[in-house]
């Protein structure tokens, strides 16, 4: 074990238990921990340029979606909020109940695990990948520990408020004081950074509608929803921003649902008024984006970098059905043998332990069902949609609400986060990333405990 492992593992046995300790006693220390948890998906790798995380067996050459075994600060705030959580609930006899559709995230896991020891060569890959869903597995059942009243919900709105202000703000900067092009915030890529805005957006929308909570609440929800749009304006991503129009259309619709105050009319016009101005104000930028792209030769040529990854990926799939290639090993695979069966050149990797001589291996396939399938065979595609299926019944429930509490709107707002995650990802792989896979299981969490006590009380 290196000196840097070292001081890591030492240092968490100390930190995960004193900060069980106080958090415990203090409820206010507990919200710091959900509140830090939170808004360090803004920065999973670093915090404000510190690094604060570490990779075990990390492969940093290989062409991954995950290239390490990584442990992070949020790791360890994960841990403290959930011992501290259910001590807290031991001590005031509140039981924690398993939450709605952690059932199909262990199943998931499983079958990735399965893939991962038993099916899957090399193994290094996948398990690098497996880590990763194991803490979010973690930090799913960390937050539905925390949560319990609305008071948390609130806390969870005022994070992701403080998040998009922050987000947006690195934005500007980047944008105006730097002159970047394509601005990325603390995200990895320009569309990793309208994704996680995205899944913010509806949230902070839906929020405004609700009748129980401050006005400061409401006014900063409303502010934050706008910096979000101009955050995703500002990345000049395709999908986002078409995602973007039709996410703030449809959450105005089934928020306001038919009832034309003039209240609702206000808001709808401000939020017209605002896209409207940020549009012509990057218009030329974003024009210049769209017209670039041409839809056929993008999937249907041999130049479309979108159309490849079917091209290169069906085959491996037609092969593996069952079991695909392996978890985080479609870089290895298409590399190393598909890419060329489909006619494209591709340095291919010498091995699991060494990095290449030369650069030229496959990317991630810019898909996540695609990259999905083929990894994890059909059997992990349907695992993972069953998954998505499950998300969008818990959240989707409130769409048909006519609740204007605060735990209703975030919880339709959660649904319509989860729509724009899926909508993107038909041409990105980003939510594998830490700070996207890290944020939607958070907003996934808060949704199932909402859906969990409003079908205890469906008057709450």
């Amino acid at each position: 074990m290196e000196a840097k492992e070292l001081i890591f593992t030492i240092g968490s046995l100390f930190c995960v238990p004193t900060g069980v300790l106080l958090a415990r006693s203090h409820p206010r220390i507990l919200g710091l921990v959900f509140f830090a948890l939170v808004f360090g998906t803004t920065q999973t790798e670093s915090l404000f340029g510190l690094p604060t995380d570490i990779n075990f067996l990390s492969r940093e050459w290989y062409r991954g979606t995950t290239r390490g075994i990584e442990v992070s600060y949020l790791d360890l705030l994960a841990l403290i909020l959930l011992f501290a959580s259910l001590s807290t609930r031991r001590r005031e006899r509140i039981p924690f109940v398993r939450p709605p559709s952690l059932g199909m995230l262990v199943a998931f896991f499983a079958w990735a695990a399965f893939n991962v020891l038993v099916t899957s060569d090399p193994k290094i890959f996948g398990l690098f990948e497996l880590t990763k869903i194991a803490r979010g597995i973690l930090l799913f059942t960390a937050v539905a520990a925390y949560v319990r009243s609305p008071r948390e919900v609130r806390l969870f709105v005022w994070t992701l408020v403080i998040v998009m202000f922050y987000e947006t703000a690195v934005a500007l900067q980047d944008r105006y004081i730097f002159g970047i092009h394509r601005i990325s915030g603390t995200l990895p890529h320009p569309n990793s950074l309208s994704m996680y805005c995205l899944q913010i957006l509806p949230i902070l929308i839906s929020v405004w509608f609700a009748r129980d909570i401050s006005p400061n609440l409401k006014k900063a929800s409303l502010a934050a929803s706008l910096a979000a749009a101009v955050s995703i304006i500002l990345t000049i991503s395709r999908t986002g921003i078409a995602s973007l129009i039709f996410l703030m259309m449809v959450s105005l619709v089934l928020n306001i649902r038919f009832r034309f105050t003039i209240r609702n009319i206000g808001l709808a016009a401000l939020l017209a008024l605002a896209g409207t101005g940020m549009l012509v104000k990057s218009w030329d930028t974003v024009l210049t984006r769209f017209a670039s792209f041409d839809f056929q030769q993008e999937y249907t040529t041999e130049q479309g970098d979108r159309g490849s990854y079917f091209r290169k990926g069906l085959p491996a799939l037609n092969d593996n059905p069952v079991f695909g290639v392996g978890l985080n090993n479609w870089s290895y695979w298409i590399s190393n043998r598909y890419a060329a069966k489909a006619g494209y050149e591709s340095e291919p990797y010498p091995s699991a332990e060494f990095a290449p001589d030369a650069i030229g291996q496959e990317a991630p396939a810019h898909n996540l069902y695609l990259i999905t399938a083929v990894e994890l065979g059909w059997p992990g595609l349907l695992l993972l949609l069953a998954l998505i299926s499950r998300w969008l019944y818990i959240s989707g429930k409130g769409l048909t609400s006519a609740s204007e509490t605060l735990i209703d709107r975030v919880r339709l707002g959660a649904c319509l986060s989860l729509c724009g995650v899926l909508m993107q990802s038909v041409t990105e792989w980003e939510f594998r990333q830490s700070s996207l896979f890290f944020l939607g299981h958070i907003v996934m969490a808060v949704a199932a405990v909402i859906y969990y006590h409003t079908k205890r009380n469906p008057r709450a």
